[in-house]
């Protein structure tokens, strides 16, 4: 036996050294990196093996992909077909996060704001785009070796650099998570947020190696074949923006250890470098051309450079078979699930939305859904999974982490209006929300305002259980708000409007539910003090009111300013009786819809707006009525100008996109263009209503998504001669 075991020893070794090692070395590049893939293609098709690989950023994406199994054609139908945009995310998903989220969104237009961390320290994110969106992304597409810890085990042994973000260090990652450590390799400082392994907050390996040949000698390569993607700083750049400053000095620092790295290949290594001239790191949609180059520049090698590493097909076929991947991972039947969670969020609303079975084969596709919609919730930094065996028992382990603000958010709103016309108004908002005051989640929020409402605002959204399901919600409310009314409203004029200062003060109490995702019933009822001034005519009155009301309200939209799908509605009846102590007294019914429909760079949304007051007693002409005129409510009219007991308005806008956001939405200010019909009134109590009174108005304009929230610069026109221009940023009058 002992003579067999030297005999195939000695023939292992021959059969080792009968060629040399070649390592493939992938640098970083963003969506450059794609041309690895058609270097990859080259290299399979004309034999020449590979025995391990070594990548930086998007080139231990790709390396980590060819390691691991995939085929260059299953890699290139990859980067071609996804979506990536929905992986990488300056945002949430938001026909996924909570209505109480929406309405914070709806009341702070734009993006500013700031973060309560766990210690009570104002923060602000650590990165631009989310990480869990493309993790979970990663996760997937290594699923198959996840079972795999030692990356030397992989059908090709590999290992992917990244860098310690507290003190710059490269970080060679050769164990683990196979997602994970991709993930870290290629998370942008100040793009992607970090990510932590075993200890250490990783970032982009390019900004320390971005072409790790010393990682591929020190392993002990022969031959390196490097593919630099890298991209070349522009020394005559415009510096315009934080993503240019930002791109730039990431390119800088890829470019100099690139060239560094370079300088140490040997006469036996070669270096292949796309040419990825009019191609950058942000074009995924240029995956096909881009992969293209990696193709053309290899064939062109071929002859000169690569040839002598080709072997025949009968040894190109052993060494497939040696690195073929032998233990394909099997989905493990769950015996348990443990939930680590340093969250305000209890363990049993965790419990309660994954789609977990104990004694069931585990679904991943299933469970990464589920992680996704919780993720979108806004309240974690991660939630990570793992599986591990223990005592014979598959156990799924559940962690979550904080959100870089999960004890409060710090929010700010600027709104401009103004229609060249001597009208303008502004709005400034201030909002504080503290989160988990308690352990079902409870949240104390505060809003005050300036401008053409002047307010404060305080309540205390309490669940009622740990799924948050059922709530109770107390507020207390001072608003003071100057309206234009028709002249005819308190009976002086039939013509003309008149300022009139109503000051409101008192306390809501209300019951809701969260019915579904995107739906919300409430009931409550409220009692105020109602201050009415009009100067002009020196009128001061001063008013009871007793509300009750009930509402149902769907909101699943993907955008709340510039709608692609999904649906926006209220519906709201509202009571008041003078035998409950109110001065007022009427009953109505009010409605919003919203539905927007897309083709490609077209979208047309459809509004519609009805307001009915069909029970009134008494003097309450100035109470619960409806307003319209502004933009894209009856445009051509002067905002607040039509106001009345009912109202109808229905609008058809189009929209153009002339420009999107690329991967950083909202933060890469989309452009449109467009236009709107509309048609719409306001008529009193018992008037009755035909289509010959109704106004009849429309608007071009040009619109921008903007970190302050939208931009519109619009013309507005209706019959009877009334047109009005606008100029109008973020906040909604």
């Amino acid at each position: 036996m002992k003579i067999i075991f030297l005999i195939c020893l000695f023939f292992g070794f021959i059969y080792a050294n009968e060629r040399p090692t070649i390592a493939l070395v992938l640098s970083g590049g963003g969506a450059r990196g794609g041309a690895h893939v058609g270097v990859l293609k080259v290299l399979d098709e004309k034999k020449i093996p590979i025995d391990f690989i070594v990548g930086t950023s998007m080139g231990s994406f790709v390396g980590g992909l060819y390691a691991s199994g995939k085929t260059p054609q299953e890699i290139e139908k990859l980067l071609v077909t996804t979506d990536w945009e929905k992986h990488i995310r300056t945002d949430f998903v938001r026909s996924d996060t909570p209505m109480r989220k929406k309405k914070t969104e709806y009341n702070y237009q734009g993006r500013m704001g700031l973060g309560v961390d766990v210690n009570n320290n104002i923060v602000l994110p650590t990165g631009v785009l989310k990480r869990q969106p493309m993790l979970l992304k990663f996760l997937k597409e290594f699923e198959h070796v996840s079972h795999i810890k030692d990356f030397s085990k992989l059908p090709i042994p590999f290992k992917a650099v990244a860098t310690n973000i507290k003190n710059g260090q490269k970080v060679v990652l050769g164990s683990g998570s196979l997602a994970k450590s991709v993930y870290a390799s290629s998370s942008i400082p100040g793009g992607f947020q970090p990510i932590n392994i075993d200890g250490i907050d990783l970032v982009d390996g390019g900004v320390s190696d971005n072409m790790p040949i010393t990682v591929a000698k020190e392993m002990g390569a022969d031959i390196i074949i490097a593919v630099d993607v890298s991209e070349n700083f522009d020394e005559n750049l415009d510096v315009n923006s934080y993503f240019v400053v930002m791109g730039q000095l990431v390119n800088i620092l890829m470019r100099k250890n690139a060239n560094e790295s370079i300088a140490t290949l040997n006469d036996k290594d070669i270096l292949i470098t796309p040419n990825l001239n009019g191609f950058g790191g942000l074009d995924a949609h240029k995956y096909k051309e881009i992969i293209q180059t990696g193709v053309e520049i290899t064939q062109k090698l071929y002859d000169t450079e690569l040839k002598h590493l080709s072997i025949s097909s009968s040894k190109y076929i052993a060494y497939k078979n040696k690195h073929r991947l032998k233990n394909q991972f099997i989905s493990p039947v769950i015996d348990k699930v443990v939930i680590k969670n340093p969250t305000y969020i209890s363990d049993e609303v965790i419990l309660g939305r994954l789609n977990v079975k104990l004694g069931n084969t585990l679904d991943e596709d299933k469970l990464r859904e589920d992680i996704m919609h919780m993720y979108n919730t806004g309240m974690f930094d991660s939630i990570n999974y793992d599986l591990q065996i223990k005592d014979d028992k598959n156990i799924l382990n559940i962690t979550t982490t904080p959100s870089w603000d999960n004890h409060g958010e710090i929010r700010f709103s600027l709104g401009l209006e103004d229609d060249f016309d001597g009208h303008s108004d502004y709005s400034l908002k201030f909002g504080y929300t503290m989160f988990g005051i308690n352990k079902y989640g409870g949240e104390w929020k505060n809003d005050f305002e300036i401008g053409r409402k002047r307010g404060a605002y305080t309540e205390i959204f309490q669940p009622l259980n740990a799924m948050q399901r059922y709530y109770i919600k107390p507020s207390l409310v001072y608003e003071d708000t100057t309206e234009l009314v028709p002249a005819k409203t308190v009976g002086i004029s039939k013509d003309g409007s008149l300022e009139m200062d109503i000051r409101r003060y008192g306390a809501t109490l209300s019951l809701g539910a969260y019915m579904f995702d995107g739906y919300e019933f409430e009931i409550g009822t409220s009692f105020f003090k109602d201050t009415i001034d009009i100067e002009l005519l020196d009128v001061r009155n001063n008013y009871d009111a007793i509300p009750i009301y009930a509402s149902l309200k769907i909101d699943n939209l993907d955008n709340l300013n510039f709608p692609n799908s999904g649906v926006k509605a209220d519906f709201v009846w509202t009571k008041e009786m003078d035998e409950f102590g109110s001065d007022y007294d009427y009953e109505q019914f009010c409605m919003n819809f919203e539905k927007p429909f897309n083709y490609s760079v077209h979208n047309i949304t459809t509004y519609l707006k009805y307001g009915s007051t069909y029970k009134k007693d008494g003097e309450t002409a100035l109470a619960g009525s409806f307003t319209l005129g502004g933009l894209f409510n009856l445009s051509g009219y002067v905002p607040y100008s039509l106001n009345n007991d009912n109202m109808f308005l229905g609008v058809l806008k189009y929209r153009y996109e002339i420009k999107d956001g690329g991967f950083f939405g909202t933060l890469g200010t989309s452009l449109y263009a467009g236009f709107s019909a509309e048609i719409g009134n306001t008529w009193g109590y018992k008037e009755s209503v035909s289509y010959d009174k109704m106004h009849k108005s429309g608007t071009i304009y040009l619109a921008a998504d903007t970190i302050l929230g939208p931009f519109y610069l619009a013309y507005g026109f209706a019959d009877s001669k009334n047109h009005t221009a606008y100029l109008y940023l973020g906040e909604k009058f």
